[in-house]
């Protein structure tokens, strides 16, 4: 199992997290960054959620072919939303795996492209699929990689989308839906349901 070792917090962005490549062999290093009050209300801000109590990342970084820096971790939290309908605190755990990739921008395409089909081969995939221009890795800024924005990332790509406090999913599905004049049904408008969740209440 790899040992931990430390990184380098900054406040560039919400989540920072720096780990120098000059740390990072062939050999997986794990890192494992937790943030800190000041950097859950910014994520909070960032997300346009209510709060997030906790946020933790541990991540696996290890050098590959062309200088590509191959990225493996998860990302954890304890985080508020609001409720789409009444507004309310919705409270969730969130914990997602995730990938990424780091390049420094002299690095070319067919490097990069090298680095993900040796990845996949060592998985026991055989068919590779060509590298599109949006899979470009992340770029490599004064000899470090930010880790801390990559969890961020997927971070944000794990909530919910439409949390609801409890009893709001009801509302959705006691009220009969109405139907146009053809016979379709018709999706019944959040405040529409939210006027109905009150009158209930």
């Amino acid at each position: 199992m790899p040992k931990h070792y430390s990184g380098t917090n900054s406040g560039a962005v919400e989540w920072s997290y720096l780990v120098d490549i000059e740390k990072l062999s062939h050999e997986p290093r794990t890192f494992t960054f937790t943030a800190d009050e000041r950097q859950r209300a910014d994520l909070a801000r960032r997300l346009a959620i209510v709060s997030v109590e906790e946020a933790e990342a541990v991540v696996t970084l290890q050098k590959v072919s062309g200088g590509i820096i191959h990225a493996m971790g998860t990302v954890r939290s304890s985080l508020t939303q609001s409720c789409v309908v009444s507004l309310a605190p919705v409270p969730a755990h969130i914990e997602d795996e995730f990938e990424g990739w780091f390049g420094d921008k002299t690095a070319t395409a067919l490097s990069f492209a090298k680095a993900r089909s040796e990845r996949e081969v060592k998985k026991g995939h055989t068919e590779i699929e060509v590298m599109e221009e949006s899979a470009d890795p992340e770029p490599i800024i004064g000899g470090k990689v930010d880790v801390g924005e990559l969890a961020t990332q997927y971070l944000s790509l794990a909530l919910d989308p439409y949390p609801q406090a409890e009893g709001v999913a009801r509302v959705y599905t006691a009220v009969p839906s109405q139907q146009d004049k053809d016979g379709a049904e018709l999706r019944r408008s959040p405040f529409e349901a939210l006027k109905d969740w009150k009158e209930k209440r």
